[in-house]
């Protein structure tokens, strides 16, 4: 509960930053947009003395013009016009203050030609911007200690009571060892203890969530509209002065032009702006939009309702004419934090993923042995009759804690590594840019597919400890080499080595698995083998490309060193130094033999699995993930934040549906049905797009039938595949497993190439639905490949 407690208190934590990070970005752009608006309104005036030909020396109303807005802006402090060579032509100078901080903001001054021959200059006080960002943080800092202290306070609690409770249920316990399933509060629950505790972490990380939202909008909402309303005053009086304009050479009010188009134009520039109208003094609309609604809402500003709005006025000959009113939105700031609330809720969900991971770190292999024999005990005293199968201590639990740490280290340098690469990438070679910035990832990719068959004998050889060690110390050094490299050839060099490493990591952790599991619970232990990867996955890129953002590049790389050294620290504590066996210490035909592969392909049933599921499983994945999603998102229009949305539904219907699919997959005894089902499923779910539109709602939906087909596929599917290794002659185990690894690289290599060959010649939808219909056909075959006779998965 100290773990979960700490996660769910980080959490928050960077909720609240988030919270502040996108008020605060709301409040800055509100503030500076005024002034930028007054540097503009004075260039554009002094171009328009330069078209008619006057010197911009001999210009009263620009003076004029620059002291007003001066005066009506107390956080100028200075504002004028300088020639292209920097001597003051004109302006406005309040005395000078030295402990005031300022920002110098200039717009050129162009000519007919295009030329710039002048530049207006203002330079404005950013103290106040300074004290309302300290409000804004101490605003937010308020509502996020509450649920911060809440929740912390309720895990602590709630796990004392539970111990206390545990402990007097077992000395309640009569000589028997039986109590009463109704004495047993947490048995009438379902799941086991972990799952219990773990739902108990979420609602409380979901209410303190809720509790900073409220918080927060309340704060936004209370020290952010003055901001937007002064930018607003900036918006009405420099319209007023385009009125203004309009009249000093003779456009009376009611022949003005152009105002629909000079209202889409600040709305577009200004997402808080609803609307702008121009009303005489007695009230009456002079000018409204077509659609009419924001108008009136105008109208009923100016009456003094309390609609937001500023208004400034048109005076001509000093006669005040009609006002400008600028309403402005009050939902735009909702709106703004709706996509902060979602990022919070994404967030949420992975601090709980994370903390399932955490919790086996810090319970390590005797916390899961306690922990579980309380849930048997439980299980026992609530239920006595039933028979209840020993409980032992799996080789996943084990390893996986370490696994998880260093599929994390990887997995943080998705969002930055091709931007990264781009920056690296030498302008001598001839190739283009985008080529080069791929060319890390494909070297990744080809060194890992290539030597996980080879590494996998290795491993086998000298121990799975010491392989997963070993890879770890590489991928730590590649890592480290990155983010010290200053260029792209030492760079490739480093994401090669850190190549090495991961594929000596992921045979030796698998490895692990399949040596510590049996026919009967082999496919759940692989299923917590592959949920350390997903998870990964999973929290990895958001937090990747946070501290890239915040710290560099460099920095980031340097984090995912220093986690992959924080990996082979957990996997030289948890995993047990192998002893020498017979099998381990006979000579190994390893990557020289020429029959090993021919060998390993005549195993009945092994080659149909390898082509029919797994190739084209990988190969749909990558097409569709890595490739077709985010490049037809993008060319429609679509932000990053969107696509990393639908980017995280597959891993997350994986990570919550591989474990049960694993276990009815052992509980049934129906392997080949799984993996068979959920190839059919992910490749109709892909055929699907086409019909369905390429919505997001749809693209859901497609990635949710993918995420449903693969969890039920491929837990079973390695666990088949792990029957072959077990029953292969001796030293041929590990070349299967290299061999299945081999074809799943190789099919995920494949993915982004055939999406884009499709793309251009079929479009998103039908090439899609083509790579499906491959995947059906594929997945058919093996069907068939099934029902012939002897085959040994038959059944």
């Amino acid at each position: 509960m100290a773990v979960l407690a700490c996660v769910a208190a980080g959490c928050i934590a960077a909720s609240a930053y988030l919270t502040f990070a996108t008020l605060r970005s709301a409040q800055q752009e509100a503030f500076d947009a005024r002034f930028a608006l007054a540097a503009q309104r004075a260039a554009t005036a002094a171009e328009r003395a330069l078209a008619l030909g006057v010197a911009l020396t001999d210009q009263p109303p620009l003076q004029a013009l620059l002291e007003r807005e001066a005066t009506l802006e107390p956080a100028i402090v200075a504002f004028g016009i300088a020639s292209a060579s920097g001597q003051r032509l004109l302006g406005h100078t309040r005395p000078p203050d030295g402990t005031r901080a300022t920002t110098l903001l200039e717009r050129p001054v162009r000519n007919d030609l295009g030329q710039t021959v002048a530049r207006v200059q203002l330079r404005y006080d950013t103290s106040a911007l300074v004290s309302a960002e300290q409000q804004l943080q101490q605003a937010v800092q308020a509502a996020a200690w509450p649920p911060l202290l809440a929740v912390c306070a309720a895990a602590l609690l709630l796990g004392v009571a539970l111990s206390q409770r545990l402990t007097s249920q077992s000395h309640r316990a009569p000589s028997g060892g039986v109590v009463p399933a109704g004495h047993l509060g947490l048995a009438r629950w379902p799941g086991g203890l972990r799952a219990q505790l773990t739902a108990l972490a979420a609602l409380a990380l979901c209410l303190g969530l809720l509790w900073l939202g409220w918080g927060a909008h309340r704060a936004g909402q209370a020290l952010i509209q003055p901001v937007q309303l002064a930018k607003a005053a900036a918006i009405a009086r420099s319209s007023a002065s385009l009125v203004e304009h309009a009249l000093a050479v003779g456009i009376p009010l009611d022949a003005l032009v152009g105002l629909d188009t000079h209202t889409s134009a600040l709305r577009r520039d200004n997402p808080e702006v609803a609307d702008l109208a121009l009303l005489a003094t007695d009230g009456r609309a002079l000018h409204r939009r077509s659609a009419g609604a924001a108008s009136h809402a105008a109208e009923a500003s100016a009456a003094s309702t309390t609609a937001p709005a500023a208004r400034a006025p048109v005076v001509h000959a000093g006669t005040h004419l009609a006002d400008v009113v600028v309403v402005l939105d009050p939902g735009v700031l909702a709106r703004k934090l709706q996509t902060t609330l979602l990022d919070m809720a994404f967030l949420g969900a992975v601090s709980l993923l994370v903390a399932l991971e955490l919790l086996a770190l810090a319970l390590g292999s005797r916390g899961a042995r306690a922990l579980a024999a309380t849930e048997a005990r439980q299980q026992r005293l609530a239920h006595p009759q039933a028979q209840h199968a020993p409980w032992r201590s799996t080789s996943a639990a084990a390893v996986r804690p370490a696994l998880f740490l260093f599929m994390l280290s990887e997995e943080l340098t998705r969002p930055f590594l091709p931007g990264w690469a781009r920056q690296l990438a030498p302008q001598t070679w001839g190739v283009s840019a985008e080529l080069l910035a791929g060319l890390p990832l494909v070297l990744f990719l080809a060194v890992v597919a290539l030597l996980q068959w080879p590494l996998a004998g290795w491993s086998e050889r000298h121990g799975r400890r010491a392989g997963f060690l070993l890879g770890a110390l590489l991928s730590a050094a590649g890592l480290a080499l990155a983010a010290w490299s200053a260029g792209y050839g030492s760079f490739l060099a480093a994401r090669g080595l850190s190549a090495v490493g991961f594929a000596l990591v992921f045979v030796s952790g698998q490895g692990v698995v399949i040596d510590g599991s049996g026919a009967s619970d082999r496919a759940r232990s692989l299923a917590q083998f592959v949920r350390a990867i997903l998870v990964a996955g999973l929290c990895g890129p958001p937090l990747g490309g946070l501290i890239a953002d915040r710290w560099g590049v460099p920095s980031a790389f340097a984090a995912c060193s220093v986690l992959a050294l924080l990996a082979a620290s957990v996997a030289w504590l948890q995993l047990p130094p192998e002893r020498p066996t017979a099998a381990r210490a006979a000579p190994h035909p390893g990557t020289a033999a020429p029959g090993l592969w021919a060998n390993a392909l005549r195993q009945p049933g092994l080659l149909a699995l390898l082509l029919g599921c797994a190739l084209p499983a990988k190969l749909l994945l990558a097409a569709l993930c890595f490739y077709l999603l985010p490049v037809y998102l993008q060319d429609s229009g679509q932000g990053s934040a969107m696509i990393g949305r639908l980017q995280t539904i597959y891993p997350l219907t994986m990570v919550l549906l591989v474990p049960l699919a694993a276990r009815l997959a052992d509980r049934w005894g129906q392997r080949s049905a799984f993996v068979l089902a959920g190839g059919l499923l992910a490749g109709c779910s892909a055929i699907l797009a086409w019909p369905a539109g390429a919505s997001p709602t749809g693209l859901a939906l497609v990635l949710l039938g993918l995420g449903l087909g693969q969890s039920l596929s491929i837990a079973p599917q390695s666990a088949l595949v792990a029957d072959f290794a077990k029953g292969a002659p001796a030293g041929h185990g590990a070349g299967i497993l290299g061999l299945f690894r081999l074809v799943e690289r190789g099919g995920s290599a494949l993915g982004p190439a055939t999406g884009a060959l499709l793309l251009p010649l079929l479009g998103f939808g039908p090439a899609l639905a083509t790579i499906g219909l491959g995947v059906v056909g594929a997945s058919l075959a093996y069907g068939w490949h099934l029902r012939r006779p002897g085959h040994p998965n038959r059944a």
